[in-house]
């Protein structure tokens, strides 16, 4: 039976500058330096969580050979134009040790940076979008570390995970009906809106400050 936990948040923004200024306002704490997807054409920088990490990523202005399909749409210009007119969390990634074939997710494919290898599975956005599952980013997309994960070597950060709460709407009911199947260990709110159109839904990350115990919300 597979394991299923939160690896990671990602917060999108159209530069990595403007992303990881917005995150660092709302922590007060460094985040790690640049790290280079280069296949991807994605770059990023993180912050531990205690059991998971949070991820700024955007487009690498640098790469000239970005995947045209790259993860979490953002190789796509309208969504980009729709969705991240400001930085904001966007999707989150689940690790699992077996990545079972699912109609939920494309085909697996491999990634590496230095030492680090993982396979990973995007959203079947098709079959989603058939579904009428339009704001695809807030299916998780799938891990598989075929390495150590980063996280065991970040700065510990004086944030920890607290919850997850994602705005939903008849349409994406699939996905708490797939985050249930996993039985996650962490703390999953799901909250029903139905009278908010696809584009604004959206995913709210709790975090606990361990200095003081005070909650911070970022979404």
């Amino acid at each position: 039976m597979a394991n299923f936990k939160i690896d990671h948040f990602v917060f999108g923004a159209n530069t990595l500058s403007e992303g990881s200024n917005t995150i660092k306002k709302i922590l007060d704490e460094d985040l790690s330096e640049i790290n280079v997807h280069e296949t991807m054409g994605t770059h990023n920088r993180v912050i531990s969580l205690g059991s998971s990490y949070l991820e700024v990523i955007a487009l690498d202005p640098k790469n000239q050979n970005a995947n045209n399909n790259t993860w979490f749409n953002l190789s796509d210009k309208i969504y980009r134009e729709k969705f991240l007119k400001t930085p904001k969390l966007i999707s989150f990634v689940i690790s699992s040790d077996d990545l079972s074939s699912s109609i939920f997710f494309e085909k697996e494919f491999f990634v590496s940076r230095n030492k680090y290898k993982w396979f990973f599975k995007k959203p079947n956005f098709e079959y989603l979008n058939k579904n009428n599952f339009t704001n695809t980013n807030l299916f998780p997309s799938l891990i598989n570390w075929q390495s150590v994960s980063p996280l065991n070597e970040m700065k510990k950060s004086s944030y920890i995970f607290e919850s997850l709460e994602i705005i939903l709407n008849k349409n994406h009911k699939l996905l708490q009906d797939f985050l249930l199947s996993l039985n996650l260990k962490e703390k999953i709110i799901f909250n029903f809106n139905d009278s908010l159109n696809d584009e604004l839904l959206s995913l709210k990350l709790t975090l606990k400050s361990l200095m003081n115990d005070k909650y911070i919300l970022i979404s």
